[in-house]
C-alpha cells in the first residue's frame, strides 16, 4: 500500500521555508523583517500556524490583512503578505499544495502609510553640531550615513575591503536588492574619515568592518547614536534611515541628476527615488511659491 503523503501545516512550512529557502538567500536585516512579520501574525491570530497549507483559503487570510491594517502601516502588512506569499509559492513547487491563497489578496486601503520624512536643512545643521559631542567613531558613522545615502544595513556590514581608496568608491557588496550591489563614489570629507578611522586598526584581517570591528556593527549601537545625537540637538527622534532620505533630500536640494541619485541609492526606478526619498521642506516649498511673487522683481 502507498503510504500518504505527509501534510503539513502553515507553520511547520514556515520553519522549513526559513530554515531551506530565507535564511541562505536573503540578508540578515531582510530574514529579520519577515520573522517579525511572522511574529505579528502568531501573536494576533495564533491558530494559523496549525492550519494545514492545503484547507488555508483567501477569504481568511485577507481578514488577518484587514485587521492588521487597524493598527499597522501599508508597509508593514505587505511584508506579511510578501512572506506568505513567497511561502505559499515554494510549497506549491514542492508539491505540498496546490493552490496561492495569498497571490489574490489585497492590502486595505485604510492602512496608514508609514512615511520617512527627512530632516529640514536646519535640523541637520544642529544634529551635525551635536554628532561632534559624540566619540569620533559614532560621529563618523552619522556623518558617513548623511553623506554617502548607504543603507544603514549596508554601512553595518561595510569592510575595509570594499572601500577601494585609490578608486575613490565604497564598493556595497551587501545589500537588500540587487540594485543595492553598487559602487557608491567617496568625496573627501568621508575619505578624510576613513583614513581617520584606518590609522587606528592594525590588524585588518582581525577586525575587517570598518565601523564594527571584529563584527559587523550593532544595530542597536547605530540606533542609540541616532537618538543621542537627536536629543542632544533639541530635534524629534532620529532614525538611522532618517539620514538616508536626508541626503538624498539634500542632493536634490543642489540640483543632483536624478538617475545618478538612484544609481548611488541604489534604487531600480528615479521615479521611486523622487516619490519615497525626498522631502521638501518648508524653505524650499516658499521658495518655489516665490516664484510667482512680483515683490523685488525688477519687470
Amino acid at each position: 500500500m502507498k503510504e500518504a503523503a505527509k501534510t503539513y501545516t502553515i507553520g511547520d512550512w514556515l520553519n522549513i521555508w526559513f530554515e531551506v529557502y530565507a535564511i541562505p538567500e536573503y540578508a540578515a536585516n531582510t530574514v529579520s523583517l519577515y520573522l517579525n512579520s511572522r511574529k505579528r501574525v502568531q501573536k494576533n491570530f495564533p491558530d494559523i500556524e496549525n492550519t494545514e497549507l492545503q484547507a488555508f483559503l483567501p477569504v481568511q487570510f485577507q481578514a488577518v490583512m484587514n485587521k492588521l491594517a487597524e493598527k499597522f502601516s501599508k508597509s508593514t502588512i505587505r511584508h506579511v503578505k510578501t512572506l506568505y506569499n513567497m511561502a505559499y509559492d515554494k510549497a506549491i513547487d514542492n508539491q505540498l499544495c496546490e493552490f496561492n491563497p495569498i497571490k489574490k489578496t489585497i492590502v486595505p486601503k485604510n492602512a496608514s502609510e508609514k512615511i520617512v520624512t527627512a530632516l529640514t536643512q536646519e535640523e541637520q545643521r544642529k544634529f551635525e553640531l551635536a554628532a561632534k559631542e559624540l566619540p569620533v567613531k559614532d560621529r563618523f558613522i552619522l556623518m558617513t550615513l548623511l553623506l554617502t545615502g548607504m543603507r544603514p544595513g549596508e554601512l553595518r556590514h561595510l569592510k575595509w575591503s570594499e572601500w577601494k581608496k585609490e578608486e575613490r568608491v565604497l564598493k556595497i557588496s551587501r545589500s537588500k536588492t540587487d540594485a543595492g550591489v553598487r559602487e557608491i563614489p567617496v568625496i573627501p570629507e568621508v575619505a578624510l574619515m576613513l583614513t581617520h578611522l584606518r590609522a587606528w586598526v592594525r590588524d585588518v584581517g582581525k577586525k575587517p568592518y570598518i565601523f564594527g570591528g571584529e563584527m559587523p556593527l550593532r544595530q542597536d549601537h547605530l540606533r542609540n547614536i541616532c537618538i543621542k545625537a537627536g536629543n542632544i540637538a533639541e530635534i524629534r527622534h532620529v532614525t538611522p534611515h532618517m539620514l538616508r532620505h536626508t541626503f538624498a533630500t539634500r542632493m536634490v536640494d543642489k540640483k543632483a541628476e536624478i538617475k545618478s541619485l538612484s544609481m548611488i541609492l541604489g534604487h531600480k526606478k528615479p521615479e521611486f527615488t523622487l516619490k519615497r526619498y525626498v522631502s521638501p521642506d518648508h524653505e524650499q516649498l516658499y521658495s518655489q511659491m516665490m516664484l510667482l511673487s512680483h515683490v523685488g522683481k525688477v519687470e
